[in-house]
Parts: C-alpha cells; structure tokens; sequence
C-alpha cells in the first residue's frame, strides 16, 4: 500500500512540473502553483530574477518550491488541489504555520531512501532490509549528512519527499511508473528553507545529470547560509573535506572576487537612486589561501547596468530633453500628452517670440547661439567641474535646434504648440527671418524654411497631430547631432557604426526607439568615464559591444554589459580594496559535484532576516571589516542511477 501510494505521488508530482516545463517553452509564463495546501511551486526561466544567482551564480531555469504565503492559504480555494489530490497527504500532517520558506526536516529520510536506493542498486521492489545494515552504505550516510541537517517538521518532511518523488520520477530503473519513457529531463529542484537548523540550512536541491540526453544520476545539494562577523575557515580543511566526502585523491580550487567599483544612491529621502552599478568579476586557478587577493594572471569582467538619469550625472539636462521626446511620441502614438513641468519661467509663446525678435533685430541671419550653449554649459559645469570636458552643448546649434531647446523646457499644452508655430510661420512668409540650418534635415520646418528662401511657402494647416510631429522631428534632429558630435568627438564610433540609430528612413516612432537606445549607450560610457576612468581602448570596445547589442534588442536599462579586461588595466581599482564578494569552488573534475565556501558583506539570499548593523556599529569609511559577515557553504553530493 505504502510503495503505491508513493508511486503514485511520484508520478503525479512529475507530472505537474512536466506541464509547467512545457508551458513555458510554448512561452506561457504562469504564476506559482498551489501543490498541497500549503506548498506553491514556480518555475524560473532563463532571464528571469534568479534567488540562487548569488551564491552558485545559478542562471538556468529551475523550479522553486517553498511555504505557501499566509494570504494565499487564507484566500485561495486550491482548485486545483481537487484535481491534484497526490498521496502525500496520506503521509504529511500538520499546521500550516511559518515564514515563506520551509523549515528542514530530516524525519522522512530514511523512509525515503530505504524507497529509493534498491531501485538504484537493483534491488527487488518490496524486500525489507535491515536498517542498521542500510544504512552502513556510504551512499545513504552522505546523503543523510549533507541533505537533512535538521529536526523533524512535518513541512520539512513533506519538502523532503518532494525531492524525493522528483528523483524517483527520473530514475530510469523506475520503470513501473505510469510515465511516458524515456522521461523528459526536468530543471532543478530547489526547496527554499528557513534555516532554523545549526547548520543555517537556507536552500536544499536536485539536479539531474545527464550523459548523451540519458539521465544518469543526480547530484543533491544543501545550502547554508549565517550571518557571523567572527567567521574561521581554512582551506585546506575545505580541501579535505571535499576529498573524504566525494572519495579522491586530488582537487582543485578555483577563486572568485567581485569588486564594488560604483553605485548609486539616493540624493535624499524624496529623490530614488537610479538601479546604476558597475562591478568587477575576476576569476583565478589555483587559490592560495582564503580571501586573496586576485592575481595579475586572473580573468576579470567589468559588469556594466546604467539605469538613465542619474540626477547628479552631467547628462542631466539631455535626459530631460529625451524624455520631453517620449511626450510626443506617445502624444502622436495615441492623441493624449502629459506635459511635464517646465523649466523656464516665462511662456513658450513669449519665449519663440523674444527669439523670433532677437534674430529680426540681427537682420534674420545672424547667430544667437552663445547665450543659450553658455548658460547650458554653466548648469552641467555645476554638477562637476571634471565632467564638462566629456559632455558639452554643441556650439554650432542651428535655428530649429534653438527653437527645441526653448519649446522642450517651455511648453506645456498643445495650444502652446500651436500658437508658437503660428508666430514662426507668419515671421518666415513675411520675411522677417531667413534662419540658417544644417544640411541633412527632412523635417517639415526645414522644407518649409528653405522655401522661405525663395519667397514662397506651402500652406500649413496647424491642426490635428501636425504641430506634434513637426516638434518631434526637430527634436529628432537635434538629438541625433548631439550623439553624433560626442561618439566621433570621443573617436568611440563612425557615422557607420551609428548609421542604424541615426537613420531618418524609418518609421518616426521606431526613430525615438533608437535614439533612446543612443542615449542608453551615452549614459553607459559617460558613467564609465566618471567613475572607473577606463583607458580609450576600454572605451572603444564598450561603445562596439552596446551598438552590437543595441542593433538586435530592444531598450532595456536593467541589462548588464560585461565587457572582459584584462586585470593589469584595471589593478588601482582593486588591489587595494576588499572586495564585496569573495569565493572559493572545490571540484575534483566533475562539474557539478563541489564544495562552494563564500564570504559577503551583504545577504545573499532574500527570504532570511539577518540582524544588519547601527550607523553607529560602522566606522566613518564603512569598509569590509566593520560590517556583518555573510558565510554561504554549498555542498553536494551524486547518486548514480546506472
């Protein structure tokens, strides 16, 4: 009765995960799934927010299984549980209570493997074994060591079978079983835990192995995790733990360091930091002692996420004028406008027309360029003097590009839109003006002011979405010089390389789109340049990786350009400095069976609370030393199916 209902558990548990596997490779992203009464399930695909990226930079899709949320359990009426009734229940009781992640529980174990491990090695299904001579089996003392460090609880027994019903469903010598065979090979298994234990157990998993698209065992892991400022380890105790644990001779040790070389923050308690990081990763083989320092021989990677519109960056001012871009476009897209604030005091109107009549005055030719590039120049010299040689107003700016720069920072209604194309168009058929342009332009104000020239206009019906579109594509062209003078000023790219962004031949709204990413790209270098001072051949490769980047994806500020360097660039910016990650990977050849010792200065998982320190705990540079320390341990060990 027993080996029946487990039986059927298995198969049922396996085929839940198997629909949401399939689901997700037809594109169907689902939310978590109720299995049990207090259990949710979600699988993680690629791409997607991943919990255990921090400790075993884990970056495949896998499922999460964890504590149902106290709303869920409250709210929820678990239709699917009508459906889905599996045999666990038979075997697991207890009072929904606890955090979001599980307590561990050991009790279910030996039940478990007595279940599995005949299957392994042959066995005949049913036979009873004598517990004491069971468990002399190397096999099932590691597995009871690594896996169930903890007391009994009835979750943790319920989260320890599911392990075990997910390994049973891939053991090829499972053959009874009502599944379709061969069986699909699923993600990870990974069971979020609450780290009651001594161990500080925080995550428990199941990979499967493969060899030719055959499963061939699977590899069980425990995570652990503390928070203690008075950690000691040494690695060569590691070293030999991981020799006894897995029976070799030899091992390797493999360093990682990553380095905290900027981040935002928020200017006060109003304003929120834009998400902009930049990080260094370096790896090295083989490791001397714990905490080294990286040596010049290492692979690094500069880690790059600029998230625009650093208020305290010297592109400021031209992300305003992006944004005001998006207002448009959105206003051409779909007939509505949110104005943002202006800056300037005065009207829109009143301010095309003092324009209108300073360059009346000046015999409609003349150029009044200098005041407004200086009193640019003026507020981006005032974030910091050290920028103003990486980002400056181009001094040559034509007639519509001044009259961007005042309607951008002025206008405030689609009326204001009106009324100031009104007053230049009436200043160009009288003549009063015969403004100066740059050439290339295929903007309606363009045509109509080279026809000025020859003292005859086409008629112009200011209505509907025309003084829109003929805003936005003077804001277009401005812009797109803007990119132009900084990428071949800075001799970062040619107007080849930038021929994709800057294309006029393009649907208008697919135009911004690009321009955006341009901007992207500008934000990216510009925080560089402030903030890690690369060399130009750094620079150069940066701007080629983001423009290939760029060309085949859409805009997304949340992704991280790595860009590889080699550490003797890069050595001032970590030799002397603790880094904010450091970890060593014990391996005997095998990929996935290792012992992973890791020290932070921040939380490396997100469902535990740690006590974090008072201001006051912290000296005034806040480095390494002052700080809680964060010890993740990952050890494993693989159960061979054949």
């Amino acid at each position: 009765m027993m080996w029946s209902r487990m039986n059927r558990a298995a198969e049922e548990f396996y085929s839940r995960l198997l629909r949401e596997f399939d689901e997700e490779k037809k594109g169907i992203h689902k939310d978590p799934f109720i299995y049990e009464t207090d259990v949710q399930g979600q699988l993680i695909g690629k791409g997607q927010p991943n919990p255990l990226k921090n400790i075993l930079n884990e970056n495949d899709m896998i499922f999460i299984v964890e504590k149902l949320p106290l709303e869920k359990e409250e709210t929820s009426h678990v239709e699917e549980l009508q459906s889905e009734e599996t045999a666990i229940s038979d075997f697991s009781t207890g009072e929904n209570v606890g955090p979001l992640a599980l307590p561990v529980g050991r009790a279910s174990l030996l039940s478990l493997l007595l279940n599995l491990y005949p299957y392994r090695i042959g066995f005949p299904i049913g036979r009873s074994y004598d517990p004491v001579t069971f468990l002399s089996l190397p096999a099932v003392c590691i597995l009871i060591c690594l896996v169930c460090p903890s007391p009994t609880s009835s979750l943790g027994e319920l989260f320890m079978q599911l392990i075990g019903l997910y390994t049973m469903a891939h053991n090829p010598n499972m053959t009874h079983l009502k599944t379709n065979h061969p069986v699909t090979a699923l993600p990870a298994l990974w069971v979020r835990c609450d780290s009651s234990d001594p161990e500080g157990t925080c995550w428990l998993g199941a990979e499967l192995v493969t060899t030719n698209d055959n499963i061939t065992g699977i590899v069980l892991y425990t995570v652990s995790c503390k928070a203690d400022k008075n950690y000691s380890v040494n690695l060569e105790d590691l070293k030999s733990s991981h020799k006894k644990r897995h029976h070799l001779s030899t091992v390797t040790a493999r360093g990682f360091a990553q380095y905290e070389l900027f981040k935002s923050m928020a200017l006060d308690d109003t304003l929120a930091a834009s998400q902009t990081t930049i990080t260094l990763d370096i790896s090295w083989s083989p490791v001397d002692e714990i905490l080294q320092t990286p040596p010049l021989s290492s692979t690094a990677t500069l880690n790059i996420k600029v998230e625009s519109g650093e208020p305290r960056g010297p592109l400021n001012h031209l992300q305003r004028e992006v944004k005001f871009l998006l207002v448009l476009a959105d206003g051409l897209r779909t007939g509505v406008s949110e104005w943002p604030e202006p800056l300037e005091v005065k009207s829109a109107v009143d301010l095309v027309q003092e324009f209108l009549n300073d360059l009346n005055k000046l015999d409609g030719f003349g150029d009044s360029t200098k005041k407004d590039t200086e009193t640019v120049k003026h507020d981006s010299a005032a974030v910091d003097r050290t920028i103003e040689c990486l980002f400056t107003v181009r001094g040559d700016l034509d007639f519509a590009e001044q009259l961007w720069f005042k309607m951008s920072s002025s206008v405030i209604s689609y009326q204001d839109l009106v009324k100031c194309f009104t007053l230049i168009i009436q200043s160009l058929q009288r003549g009063d003006i015969q403004p100066w342009l740059h050439s290339g332009s295929n903007s309606l104000l363009s045509k109509l002011i080279h026809q000025s020239y020859h003292g005859t206009m086409d008629t112009i019906s200011l209505s509907g979405i025309v003084p829109v579109k003929m805003l936005l594509e003077i804001g277009l062209d401005k812009l797109k010089k803007d990119y132009i003078s900084f990428f071949i000023g800075q001799e970062l790219a040619s107007l080849n390389h930038l021929e994709y962004f800057i294309t006029p031949s393009v649907d208008i709204q697919e135009q911004v789109c690009r321009v955006q990413k341009l901007h992207h790209i500008l934000e990216i270098l510009v925080s560089c340049m402030l903030f890690i001072k690369p060399q130009h051949e750094l620079l150069f490769a940066l701007t080629q990786s983001c423009i290939r980047y760029y060309k085949q994806n859409p805009l997304d500020e949340q992704h991280i350009f790595q860009l590889p360097v080699r550490p003797t660039a890069v050595k001032s910016l970590y030799q002397s400095e603790k880094p904010q990650k450091w970890k060593v990977e014990i391996s005997g050849g095998q990929k996935k069976v290792k012992t992973v010792w890791q020290l932070s200065d921040s939380a490396p998982v997100d469902h535990l609370s740690f006590h974090k320190p008072d201001v006051s705990e912290l000296t005034l540079n806040g480095s390494l030393e002052e700080r809680m320390f964060y010890t993740n341990m990952v050890t494993c060990s693989q159960v061979h199916f054949k």
